[in-house]
């Protein structure tokens, strides 16, 4: 067993630690299989959801195991145990830095993705399918985003409509705003208590988002790796002090 106070700590530590990655594994696991279960209400927005909510499963088992055995190595103070965690973990971190620079250099083939996504869901939505998932997530991003429309409010015109969306003005999460309670029209020239649009098209607002987005995952990719790699030092600190 470990000797000293310090050796103690890093032994809690290192446990604490994986713990919340234990965690975090099974909350990926659990994402996973509801996407993978509700992937025909997503096959309007984006293509091949199932591979999406697959990679979520394969990500979050990973991110299980992985921190499974840090905790059993911890735990029972396994020096075999301490010591592959720390050559997975460091395997890890050079994957994660690997996926930071992979999503710095392809920004803009996810912001194509992303406004092929936009367009075939506004494409799809339609207000008069209360229960259409499509209607729930295009609300959310104008509202969210701040925008109208694909490319612009006009958009929806051209498709017919006499009036934008409610969430091209209001919060969709409103209690009866989909039923016009109080709130007026959005867009709608014909009516007197309209209110004006977004102005930004969705593609543009969502290009926005999305760059800063992977900027700042990149980002979190490659502290997330420095602190694994504070982790595998612990490991193989402990490992040294098993006796």
């Amino acid at each position: 067993m470990v000797k000293g106070c310090g050796n103690s700590c890093m032994k809690f530590i290192l446990f604490a630690f994986n713990f919340v990655f234990v965690v975090i594994g099974v909350t990926l696991i659990s994402l996973g299989a509801y996407l993978l279960v509700k992937s025909k209400d997503f096959d309007q927005i984006v293509e091949a959801p199932d591979a999406a909510a697959i990679l979520v499963i394969v990500v979050g088992a990973v991110t299980f195991l992985i921190a499974f055995l840090g905790c059993c190595g911890a735990s029972n103070e396994s020096g075999c145990m301490l010591t592959l965690y720390a050559v997975i973990v460091g395997l890890v971190f050079i994957a994660e830095v690997a996926g930071a620079i992979v999503l710095l250099v392809y920004t803009q083939q996810i912001t194509d993705v992303a406004r092929k996504g936009v367009h075939k869901a506004i494409y799809n939505y339609n207000d008069k399918e209360i229960d259409n998932p499509v209607n729930g997530f295009v609300d959310i991003l104008q509202f969210g985003l701040k925008c109208c429309g694909a490319e612009s409010k006009r958009d929806w015109y051209a498709r017919g409509f006499t009036s934008a969306p409610r969430s091209c003005c209001f919060d969709p999460l409103e209690t009866d705003s989909r039923k016009g309670s109080g709130l007026g029209t959005c867009g709608n020239p014909l009516d007197s208590n309209t209110s004006e649009p977004f102005d930004q098209g969705c593609t543009k607002a969502l290009d926005d988002f999305l760059r800063l987005f992977t900027g700042l995952l990149a980002g979190f990719l490659i502290f997330a790796g420095a602190i694994k790699i504070i982790a595998a030092c612990f490991a193989c600190s402990l490992k040294n002090a098993v006796v």
